[in-house]
């Protein structure tokens, strides 16, 4: 495997670090991984291939097509105002399985997206556990403590959305909508209601928002450990500071 060596100044070097660790990646694995993705490679921990199988067992063909028989049936008589589209489609299934076309199948999965990783998964839990906690913060703290934090803190510090037009910021827009569906972080919903368009930044975040959860993890490791009241997981407007510091446009437009 061939090496390339990078120079970089202390400060960068130091900032690249941490976004290694809040990816949960080697520096060297976040180098890999960027230079895959300016390549337009896959990149092998967010599967983004055809969830579709490429063979299917005989056993798991014929129960397919059981369902897609019960539904036919189930179908046939209320689709007679659509011309029977959807009863003749899972006829044309029931073929396709038993007949194993396995080019076909990708149609019986066009649903199904490929699988979020646990990663995926908890790099969300830890957006909004972070801007939960934040926003509550700033709603706590006095007039003269909000100033002292800098005219742009209200916007670096409120949770922003993700971009829908960058599919790993979709993907993880839709997973936060689910827990929210879910009466998890309940508190962020009113981020993707109509008025804030879903939750869509129009813009890519998702690297401003691993830079802050480097700063912000260690706070909130040491805060969750003293097993404090709910007043006590409250930022204090230092720790405010310091998270905000991190984030790299702090102005709005």
């Amino acid at each position: 495997m061939a090496q390339l060596n990078v120079r970089l100044d202390d400060q960068t070097r130091d900032t690249f670090d941490a976004l290694a660790r809040a990816r949960g990646l080697s520096a060297s694995e976040l180098i890999r991984s960027l230079i895959d993705s300016a390549l337009g490679r896959t990149d092998v921990d967010r599967p983004t291939v055809d969830a579709a199988p490429q063979s299917l067992s005989a056993t798991e063909r014929r129960t397919l097509a059981l369902h897609h028989e019960i539904l036919a049936q189930l179908t046939s008589e209320a689709d007679e105002d659509n011309d029977g589209w959807e009863s003749q489609h899972h006829r044309h299934m029931i073929e396709v399985l038993n007949s194993g076309y396995t080019a076909e199948y990708p149609d019986m999965f066009q649903m199904i997206q490929p699988e979020m990783t646990k990663r995926e998964c908890s790099l969300v839990h830890d957006i909004l556990d972070m801007f939960s906690t934040l926003e509550a913060s700033m709603g706590r703290l006095t007039e003269e403590e909000r100033a002292s934090l800098g005219e742009h803190a209200e916007y670096g510090l409120t949770f922003r959305g993700f971009d829908f037009n960058n599919s790993q910021e979709a993907r993880l827009a839709s997973y936060a909508r689910y827990l929210i569906k879910t009466e998890r972080w309940d508190s962020m919903a009113e981020h993707f209601d109509a008025q804030h368009e879903s939750g869509n930044s129009h813009s890519p975040l998702l690297a401003s928002y691993e830079r802050m959860l480097s700063v912000w993890r260690p706070i909130w490791n040491k805060k969750i450990a003293t097993h404090g009241g709910p007043s006590d997981y409250l930022l204090a407007p230092d720790e405010l500071r310091e998270i905000l510091a991190a984030w790299p446009y702090p102005k709005e437009g």
